[in-house]
């Protein structure tokens, strides 16, 4: 038979893998994981042990820039490849231009999907799925300064009622991951800088770290309170919810926050 490449998800903790994805991660000859895209290296610990199998990591040179080498080439050996991916997979870009190569190729692949980020930070929030808005990355300022995109597509957002999903930069390889305080220092920056009245401190939000895990961390408030809340593990996520909640969004919001903030 043929090679064929498999793009596994899995989600938002390593015990929320699905069972198709198990199956086949144990009948691939080779199996890597994306240590590029998120900072799960406790979860790959953990899915190595409890799958008895062997691990190899791959970084961003290997997934990006060296795909066929790192990757593509065991498949066009006729071997059976699985890449473990955190999340679900095909959100980050990265995945989507593997398989665009694969393609390319005449490679035969198949995606299996598991819990990610989107949508779930919302749902588990107790927010309403058909209010949310167009997702944004807030980064770092970089050589070019602070990115005000945030700033607009929050903006955007309101005036149709939506919440944003704010995904806080984050970089495996050099060990950057943007935490609630430091997002809401960068909120602060853009609202002083822009003046429209889009973030005041009073602008109510949702915290959310370690999602899916054990201790998952969903806390509701304004960004000042926000800001306050303790160091959490994992990687953390800002919903600036709408403007004007549902009643059973906020019913749920204060329901879902005493029991996880923490």
């Amino acid at each position: 038979m043929g090679g064929k490449l498999y793009i596994i998800g899995v989600g938002l903790s390593s015990d929320l893998i699905t069972l198709r994805g198990m199956e086949i991660i144990r009948r691939s000859k080779r199996i890597f994981y994306d240590c590029y895209t998120s900072l799960v290296v406790d979860e790959w610990r953990t899915l190595k042990e409890h799958l008895g199998v062997k691990l190899v990591p791959l970084g961003r040179r290997e997934l990006e820039e060296n795909v066929e080498d790192a990757l593509l080439k065991y498949v066009e050996y006729g071997e059976k490849v699985a890449l473990l991916v955190p999340g679900n997979p095909l959100v980050a870009t990265t995945h989507i231009s593997i398989i665009i190569e694969a393609a390319k190729k005449g490679l035969e692949y198949e995606v299996i999907p598991a819990p990610g980020i989107i949508p779930n930070a919302l749902t588990l929030a107790g927010l309403m799925i058909y209010k949310m808005g167009k997702p944004v990355t807030l980064v770092y300022p970089h050589g070019s300064g602070l990115s005000e995109y945030p700033y607009d597509v929050i903006k955007e957002n309101d005036k149709r009622n939506l919440h944003t999903l704010l995904l806080l930069e984050l970089d495996a390889e050099k060990g950057i991951v943007m935490t609630v305080k430091e997002a809401i220092d960068i909120l602060e920056t853009l609202e002083r800088k822009r003046k429209e009245g889009v973030l005041p401190i009073e602008r109510k939000a949702v915290a959310v770290s370690g999602l899916g895990g054990k201790y998952q961390r969903i806390c509701y408030g304004s960004l000042i309170r926000l800001k306050e809340l303790p160091y959490h593990k994992g990687p953390h996520t800002i919903i600036i919810t709408s403007p004007e909640l549902h009643f059973i969004e906020e019913e749920a919001l204060k329901v879902i926050s005493d029991v996880n903030c923490r």
